[in-house]
């Protein structure tokens, strides 16, 4: 993905600060550390910490843990879930529909037909309220 458009994603996805995702850390989780994912030992529980909703950028490190340990996530939304095969796919193709903004391309064609349409009925017609 060009660098400039991969921007506009992130800039889209409203991601929040690494302060304020530590913040929420301590508040959801007072007894979680911060450890190396490279560590040796295993964690107990691992709890990824997405800026945004849905976790752009995570793709390669959620496929090294997500058969391996129980994985947890703390969205830049407050809100947290566990994240099992399931949820990952669902995460995967909501990734894809806002990397390659297919909705927003499939409805803009409806959106100015229906749009040509209405202003073209209230000039012969006149808006009447």
């Amino acid at each position: 993905m060009p660098q400039k458009l991969y921007r506009i994603v992130c800039h889209r996805s409203n991601p929040r600060s690494k302060e304020y995702m530590l913040d929420l850390l301590r508040e959801k989780f007072p007894d979680a550390e911060i450890v190396d994912i490279n560590q040796t030992r295993s964690p107990g529980k691992i709890i990824l910490l997405y800026p945004d909703s849905i976790g752009l950028g995570w793709r390669k490190i959620e496929s090294r843990l997500i058969h391996k340990h129980e994985v947890e996530v703390l969205n830049g939304r407050r809100r947290v879930f566990e994240f099992t095969p399931s949820v990952r796919r669902m995460l995967l193709l909501r990734r894809f529909l806002e990397m390659t903004f297919l909705p927003e391309i499939l409805l803009t064609p409806f959106v100015l037909f229906y749009g040509a349409f209405v202003a073209t009925k209230d000039k012969f017609r006149g808006f009447k309220s």
